[in-house]
């Protein structure tokens, strides 16, 4: 299986675990994840996870007669 050269990381790697003598060892181009926001498995960015507000019944509302 032939090796993909790895390119050197970019200044938003800096502070990950999971660099390498300045390689990132799970991407080979690091400067493509960080494209398009954060990269997947950048372990010194916490991720923020929007959920769903839920609507809360507070009572029943009566339907008017036509």
């Amino acid at each position: 299986m032939e090796q993909l050269e790895r390119k050197p990381i970019v200044e938003q790697c800096n502070g990950c675990g999971n660099i390498e003598e300045d390689k990132c060892r799970i991407w080979t181009t690091p400067a493509a994840k960080w494209r398009m926001g954060k990269c997947p498995s950048a372990t010194h960015v916490k991720i923020e996870v929007k959920g769903t507000e839920q609507k809360i019944r507070v009572g029943q509302q009566k339907q008017k007669k036509k």
